[in-house]
């Protein structure tokens, strides 16, 4: 038989239970403002009420491999602080059965992580949809969830953040004069953050770390001090959907060690076209890091910027329209694909750019101007319809540009001046499409000793890889014939040609003769410089001549189409 004592008071109703079978003990607290309960035969539950604002872990007496349940419903804000799990046993901090929902327009966070370590905060319990936690808005000048003030050993998923008054993501902890959040004295370790869905914010997506890696100046006691930012090691940032931040969609920074970003979506990043702070991927100073399998769409700014350490390693990314619609007209407001210079970068150490497919940015696909690093290696990349329009001494600098004095070794990189169509810049499966018609297949070098052995998408790479962030079979039929006045691309597979023009003379018509010479399609044109058509729609199986005709000359060429 149970035996319980009950005590009451106004504020605090305690009850405790026991049981020869099963020892519970059963902790509620009510309060005007709130409620906290906590449940357990060995670990426990403590449920944070919708009316709370504020919960102190070591308050409640909250142990390693405990539960953080909060209430579903909507709130204003909620301060977490003092979690401390360990190694083994993460405090876990859920929402309920139903949507968390946090909203204000006048304070200075939505959701604030403090002094809490080894925990994971996810919103993935039965909720409406994949983000169980939602915070919706908050306050000019205030980021969305707060990751600092010591915070460490963490796990962040499934939270959906918007309309922020700065970052959707903050996390790092701000240099203090007694030197407790300082390098030497803190690392922020081991963090994830995973399955987030960031949207419609007015700082960066993500603002990881501390951009002043190397020191600034503030006053201490009345004294000028220097201080210098915690490291961050064991980063890892995957799987996120990052849509119309106003600055960088990520920036990391101060991430010295084993930081691994990859496989996020960045769409439409810099939308409050803020120079210097208006990149897909700002990788900033004091990082190195492996950044891969990441698509950077339609933003207004430079797809991937590294001012970090070298021996970074650049790989399998998407990026397209980077910075082509960012002041059209101003060609000193330049925008490039991948852009790397020397920052911060240690002498002797080298970067890695590889397999990276780049489309239609505003002016260089890949600048690098990073002359202290060396050995660097820009292999294997992509480079389409890059918008510069300058005077360099080459021509190909406007698809790599490489001033005199930087060490790097260019292999295997494909250029095209082909203008990529407007229409598939939304859609991946449409690009990868696209993107076959070229003659890429089995043209690459095999760069894996350097870790890249599968695509973005976990197609293996072969012995002789695709150039460009996706692998495609190497029986993949595209023929290429280039000459001096034009370049000629067929795809007997998906029936696809491709024609530019290099002439000042417009191609005038397009025709099609089967062997007999009987015309089959004729198309009239005035086109100054790219043509691309689909035979596959026009003919049946079998061998055809192609003829594209100026006014003074002609081009013709033997073409298959293969069974549909």
């Amino acid at each position: 038989m149970a035996k319980c004592f009950k005590i009451n008071n106004l504020k605090i109703a305690v009850m405790i239970c026991k049981s020869n079978i099963n020892k519970t003990i059963i902790l509620l607290f009510a309060f005007l403002s709130g409620f906290i309960s906590a449940s357990s035969s060995f670990a426990k539950s403590y449920q944070v009420g919708i009316a709370l604002s504020a919960f102190d872990a070591n308050q409640w007496g909250v142990m390693p491999g405990d539960t953080i349940i909060i209430e579903p419903g909507k709130r204003k804000i909620l301060r977490i602080s003092n979690v401390l799990g360990d190694s083994l046993n993460y405090v876990l901090i859920r929402n309920g059965n139903g949507d968390v929902i946090i909203e204000n327009d006048d304070l200075f966070y939505g959701l604030a992580m403090s002094n809490c370590k080894f925990f994971r905060l996810t919103g993935s319990v039965q909720n409406d949809s994949c983000y169980g936690i939602r915070i919706l808005k908050t306050g000019k000048g205030a980021s969305g969830l707060g990751l600092a003030e010591l915070s460490s050993n963490y796990e962040v998923d499934h939270i959906e953040i918007a309309n922020t008054g700065f970052a959707g993501i903050f996390a790092l902890s701000q240099p203090t004069c007694d030197l407790s959040a300082n390098k030497g004295f803190f690392e922020q370790r081991n963090c994830i953050i995973r399955n987030t869905y960031i949207h419609d914010t007015c700082g960066e997506g993500m603002y990881i770390g501390h951009s002043f890696y190397t020191g600034y100046t503030i006053k201490c006691d009345g004294e000028d001090t220097k201080l210098f930012p915690h490291e961050i090691k064991g980063l890892k940032v995957y799987d996120n959907l990052v849509v119309n931040a106003g600055y960088d969609g990520i920036q990391i920074c101060s991430a010295v060690e084993g930081t691994e970003v990859y496989n996020n979506r960045i769409i439409n990043y810099g939308v409050a076209n803020e120079i210097m702070q208006h990149s897909g991927i700002q990788i900033g100073a004091g990082t190195k890091l492996r950044c891969y399998n990441n698509q950077m769409l339609n933003g207004s700014g430079t797809g991937i910027v590294m001012m970090g350490l070298a021996d970074s390693y650049i790989y399998n990314n998407l990026i397209v329209n980077a910075g082509k619609n960012f002041f059209p007209d101003d060609l000193a407001l330049r925008i490039y694909g991948i852009f790397v210079d020397d920052r911060l970068t240690y002498p002797g150490t080298s970067q890695y750019i590889l397999n990276n497919t780049i489309i239609s940015s505003k002016a260089d696909g890949i600048r690098f101007i990073s002359k202290l690093s060396s050995k660097n290696m820009i292999v294997n990349n992509m480079i389409v319809s890059p918008g510069a329009n300058y005077s360099y001494s080459s021509s190909d600098s406007k698809f790599i540009y490489l001033p005199n004095g930087v060490d790097v070794q260019c292999l295997n990189n494909y250029y095209s001046n082909f203008i990529f169509p407007d229409a598939l810049a939304g859609g991946v499966q449409s690009i990868v499409d696209f993107l076959k018609n070229f003659p890429v297949a089995d043209k690459g070098v095999s760069v894996s000793e350097y870790g890249v052995m599968s695509d973005m998408t976990g197609v293996a790479r072969s012995i002789s890889p695709t150039i460009g962030a996706f692998e495609f079979p190497a029986n993949n039929t595209v023929y290429n014939v280039k000459r001096e006045d034009l370049n000629f691309i067929q795809n007997t597979e998906s029936g696809v040609v491709m024609i530019e023009n290099k002439s000042e003379e417009h191609l005038r018509r397009f025709s099609v003769f089967d062997l007999t010479g009987k015309k089959i399609l004729e198309i009239p044109m005035n086109e100054p410089r790219f043509f691309m058509i689909n035979l596959k729609v026009y003919l049946k199986k079998g061998i055809y001549i192609l003829s594209i005709d100026r006014f003074s000359n002609s081009f013709s060429h033997k073409f298959i189409v293969s069974s549909y």
